[in-house]
Formats: C-alpha cells, structure tokens, sequence
C-alpha cells in the first residue's frame, strides 16, 4: 500500500509540472531541423559529434540514421523503472533516433526519444519521450549543431 502511495505521489507530481510552450511545432509532433546547403554525410557527422561532446553514445550510425543512447541514472531513473520496467529489468537507458534526408540542397533531420529497459526474459519495453520539455531539449540540440 505505501508503495502504491508513492507511485501515485511521483505521478502526480509529474503532472503538476509546467509544461513549456514547444520551440518549434512540427507537422510530425517531433522535433526536425533543416540544415541548408549541405549533405547527408555532413550531417550524420555533426549528429555523432554532438552526441559524442555530450558524453551521448553512438549505439548505431547508418547511411540515412544515427542512434544515440544513455543509460540513465539518478531520479529519473528511477522514475523511468518504474514507468517502463519492474526490480528486474536492466537500468532504462534514454535513446534519441535521428532520421537523415536529402531534400533538394538542403537535408532534414526528425527526431524521435524514448526510454528502454530490457525485461527478465529478454523483451524489450519503450516508452516514447514526447512531451513539450523533452521535444525542446531535442529543438535545442539541433539548433546547437546548425539546424534551422
């Protein structure tokens, strides 16, 4: 009962924290940036620097894709075992997928976060980052590399 009391503490007080006002509404709903004049490779090496000076892993970086990912630690963790897995399941780890496309001169990234945790036999569990706090701390950090 007590832990049910706490759950029901930690998402109440989630709900009641402010919402900001999204730095940039997308057709998608997530975050995109457009970097003029330039190419996919260009790209996809700004995205893996980016991640990399942030102390981000590189987990994959493909032909139009890079996947960066965290393992989490602190309250949000502990949050987010709760939210997604259970005592069993390994530490969340936080991914952002960048998705990389020519258009014309210019190339478009989109952006997409979740949290993961693997689960006692081997399932995998997400659930999608997509609140206007996490959208914007994703707008910002394509507007660090470049992206308009």
């Amino acid at each position: 009962m007590k832990k049910l009391l706490i759950i029901a503490s930690l998402f109440l007080l989630m709900a009641c924290a402010p919402q900001q006002a999204l730095l940039k509404p997308t057709s998608s709903g997530y975050p995109e940036g457009m970097f003029s004049n330039s190419s996919v490779e260009v790209v996809r090496s700004r995205l893996i620097d980016g991640c990399s000076s942030k102390g981000i892993l590189v987990q994959e970086a493909s032909g139009n894709q890079v996947v960066c990912g965290k393992t989490m630690d602190g309250g949000d963790a502990i949050l987010a075992q709760m939210l997604v897995g259970n005592s069993y399941s390994t530490p969340p780890e936080r991914k952002i997928r960048f998705v990389i496309y020519q258009l014309a001169s210019d190339v478009k990234v989109t952006a997409q976060q979740w949290v993961e945790t693997q689960m006692a036999f081997g399932q995998i569990k997400r659930h999608e980052l997509n609140g206007n706090n996490q959208r914007n701390d994703i707008q910002q950090f394509l507007y660090s590399l470049g992206a308009q």
